[in-house]
């Protein structure tokens, strides 16, 4: 023990001692040697420098990057995951583009080219760069070659590389001597040097002074141990592959935005995914940095400029690691062959033909610039889903669904879409001209007289198919109204919390009860429910008056009488309709847990509140027990077809549990219910009495199942939502299913409204003058989705002696149900029914 204090303490002795002997030689050698003359201020000034890059190297950089990681671990990785973008692909695959920073930034974003301070926190700049999943080996392997090829060695142990440091001063006189004036040099900036160059946006200038650019190169140097440290924790380097696969800028469009990273570049410049590039291709992009890849032709210097940076990039650059990496001979010869392919220009843009072809005919003046910018492709490719995208995932993971998902397939054709949204416009600018005198002056309808004074209020008009994929999708406005309210988002998570929604359903409510009358089994469409508002005459018919009399259920349904259906609600209990409203995700009104508004009453005058999304999930639930998918799990609509998930959120980890609840149809709706639901919620559509239409939605009466041969199914409901004066309007509603003669299946929901009862948008519009007209542009759209997309999977099997219960009349089905012996099985399945 003596012995190892010993030799303790004479190391310590030697570790003071031998620095004070070196200076004291140093300057009798060179600083104070008469022999050196002037050359010895020379000859001190170098060495001190060396002493200053040694320093630096090797004991300041290990210092800065332990210490500093202590207090920037937690900023570098909020920093990282602001730059990290969003994929959006297409039902095909294809690369459609990327949320835009506003869209795809947690906490702040900035538009400018300059960091901007709030107080003691600084907003950098956004770029957005697709993470990629697996780092290109040969890419990694050209990158650190020609940009840091000592990086982790006895010569960069630390982020600074000591070459790199030397070099500056041999620079600066090079630089001076070829500027004819004092210039300073440049020295090899590493890798973590570049990564804070390039997250903090201080890359260098033509025009910087030379004390900026040594501000500059100071600041990358203190910020570079740290970048590395943090990006190698335990000897692993993935993390600073990642980045460097993900935030160098390699490629600009003409005139200035960047692509960052490999994965949008490759994208872009070559039309595939960055695991997809060939050798060729990895080394181009590592060689593009620092000499990024202009995209797009301009003027005749320009063009040149081009045409010659392309060419250093792959006959010089590229070339060099082909050259020096690869030592197999066929193989570097067969890399090389495909350098020289690639070196005779450039290659435009890559975006595939159906996309192409959407952005030609619905954005023709932005084709160009929209192929040479992700960001500003999706915004014109999906102009309202994209929103409506960002919200399911919020509705998912919350604000940090960037940790799990890097990109998401879309349900929809994108092209299709974009036509459908051209016709819902023009319907709305017609109905905007025809209720002009009817719409509060601070709203229109027609979006293109949207102006600072007047608002579109929500319109939603969305559909989808049997498997809860969305097809059609059209919104007005940025706040993803179909996915729910506002104030239904948690400010702290970003999470949906139906127990806040504020938006009333309207008679839309009414489904819910034809559901539970169905599953009690007593009622039929002939069922006599009593009305203290019928006319003395007509009680087939939707007039009222001031008598009492009894209305057949099948009018009450069509027509949505409140009264005779509150009466019918009550005598059902409350008990079974609660449950409904539970099952199907609704929220009752605030005053019901005092002791107000019964179930009952509150399905039937809408008093329920729900998102959007959340009616088009009831109705999509009915449409599969109608059409015999009743045991089948039914999620809710989804913009989303697939994720690509990040290595976080591999197997979808990190999706809230309530996020998105599947519902078994038959767990709340009878089988033996179908035919009853099916003929009250048809009646909007198909009553007639007298040779005459009734109902909410009579002026669809063409739409009606029964009055087509390419139709087997068609329900629907409508609502509309006022305040306490009945002629303000705040929300109309639409919604229903219906299913095509080749088993293509749908449900929808159109909306138009504001959701605040406080602010009415029109007086005395009502959803058979507002929401029919948008569902018709709707429905006839679906008609042709459908010849192009049967589903005979979701038709019934046929069977000798067996006919399908939905190609029965429902009248028969009506009579049977009224008049056929109930079996004790029956009896008991309807008491639980009823608990």
């Amino acid at each position: 023990m003596l012995r190892l204090l010993r030799h303790l303490t004479a190391l310590a002795d030697f570790c003071l001692w031998a620095p004070r002997w070196i200076t004291r030689w140093l300057m009798m050698a060179v600083a104070f040697n008469p022999k050196l003359g002037p050359l010895r201020h020379v000859f001190a000034a170098a060495i001190l420098y060396v002493l200053f890059a040694l320093v630096l190297v090797y004991i300041a950089a290990p210092l800065r990057g332990y210490l500093g990681d202590l207090s920037m671990h937690d900023k570098l990785g909020y920093d990282a995951e602001r730059w990290l973008a969003t994929a959006i692909y297409d039902p095909k695959g294809n690369f459609v583009g990327t949320f835009d920073p506003r869209l795809d930034s947690l906490r702040d974003v900035n538009y400018t080219d300059t960091a901007i301070a709030l107080g003691d926190y600084v907003a950098n700049p956004d770029h957005k760069s697709i993470p990629v999943r697996e780092v290109p080996e040969q890419y990694w392997r050209c990158l650190s070659y020609h940009e840091d090829r000592y990086l982790g060695g006895p010569l960069n142990p630390f982020g600074i590389d000591l070459v790199g440091v030397l070099k500056i001063p041999l620079s600066t006189i090079t630089r001076s001597i070829a500027a004819r004036r004092p210039s300073l040099g440049v020295g090899g900036s590493t890798l973590p040097m570049q990564f804070a160059r390039v997250i903090y946006k201080t890359p260098p200038s033509a025009d910087e002074s030379g004390i900026d650019k040594l501000k500059r190169k100071l600041s990358e140097w203190w910020l570079a141990p740290v970048i590395y440290r943090d990006l190698t924790r335990g000897g692993d380097d993935t993390l600073l592959k990642q980045w460097a696969a993900n935030h160098i800028w390699l490629a600009q469009r003409t005139g200035g935005q960047p692509l960052h990273g490999v994965e949008v570049t490759s994208q872009v410049v070559f039309g595939k995914e960055a695991k997809d590039l060939s050798t060729a291709e990895q080394f181009v992009l590592a060689s593009a940095v620092n000499k990024p890849i202009i995209l797009l032709e301009g003027n005749d210097r320009l063009n040149a400029v081009r045409l010659d940076r392309w060419r250093y990039i792959t006959e010089v650059r590229a070339r060099t690691c082909a050259e020096k990496l690869i030592t197999d001979e066929a193989e570097q010869k067969k890399v090389v062959f495909e350098l020289i392919a690639l070196g005779g220009g450039p290659p435009d843009p890559k975006l595939k033909p159906k996309l192409e072809a959407a952005l030609e005919r619905f954005a023709p003046t932005q084709v160009k610039r929209a192929e040479a910018n992700p960001m500003i492709r999706a915004n014109l490719l999906l102009p309202a889903a994209r929103f409506g995208i960002r919200e399911e995932m919020k509705q998912s993971y919350g604000f940090a669904w960037r940790d799990y998902v890097r990109g998401v397939t879309t349900t929809f054709d994108i092209g299709e879409n974009l036509g459908f949204r051209e016709k819902i416009d023009g319907e709305l600018a017609v109905l905007d001209t025809k209720w002009s005198s009817r719409i509060d002056p601070a709203f229109t309808l027609d979006p293109k007289k949207v102006t600072a004074d007047k608002a579109l209020p929500n319109v939603i008009v969305v559909a989808a198919d049997g498997n809860g994929n969305i097809v059609r999708y059209y919104e007005a406005g940025e706040t993803a109204a179909y996915f729910g309210s506002l104030p239904a988002r948690r400010p702290d998570t970003g999470l949906y919390d139906p127990a806040l929604e504020n938006r009333q359903v309207a008679s839309t409510g009414k489904m819910i009860l034809a559901v539970a009358l169905a599953n009690q089994g007593r009622d039929s469409p002939e069922s006599l429910y009593p009305d203290p508002q019928a006319p003395v005459s007509g009680l087939d018919t939707c007039a009222k008056g001031g008598s009492s009399g009894n209305r057949k259920a099948v009018v009450a349904f069509a027509c949505s009488l409140n009264a005779p259906l509150i009466a019918r609600g009550a005598q059902l209990g409350q008990a079974p309709i609660k449950r409904l409203i539970d099952g199907f995700g609704f929220t009752m009104p605030p005053a019901a847990t005092l002791g107000g508004t019964p179930p009952s009453t509150a399905v039937v005058l809408g008093q329920i509140a729900g998102a959007p999304r959340r009616v088009h999930f009831l109705s999509s639930v009915i449409l599969a027990s109608l059409i015999g998918r009743g045991t089948k799990s039914i999620r809710p609509p989804s913009l989303i077809a697939s994720y690509d998930y990040t290595q976080k959120g591999q197997g979808g980890a990190g999706i809230t549990a309530e996020a998105r609840p599947a519902i078994i149809p038959k767990s709340l709706i009878r089988p033996s219910a179908a035919g009853l639901i099916r003929s009250l919620l048809e009646a909007p559509l198909c009553y007639q009495t007298g040779g005459q239409s009734y109902g909410t939605l009579k002026s669809l009466s063409q739409w009606c199942a029964r009055r087509r041969g390419d139709l087997r199914l068609h329900f629907a409901k409508t609502g509309t939502s006022v305040t306490l004066d009945p002629n303000a309007t705040v929300d109309t509603w639409a919604s229903g299913g219906l299913q095509f003669a080749n088993g293509a299946a749908y449900s929808y929901v159109v909306l138009v409204g504001s959701g605040n009862a406080s602010r009415p948008w029109a007086r005395d519009l009502h959803a058979a003058q507002i929401a029919a007209p948008l569902l018709d542009v709707l429905l006839r759209d679906l008609s042709d989705h459908a010849k192009s997309n049967p589903r005979r999977d979701f038709l019934p099997r046929r069977s000798s002696g067996s006919v399908a219960a939905i190609s029965v009349r429902p009248k028969d089905i009506a009579d049977a149900t009224a008049n056929r012996e109930r079996s004790p099985a029956d009896e008991q399945l309807r008491a639980l029914t009823a608990n």
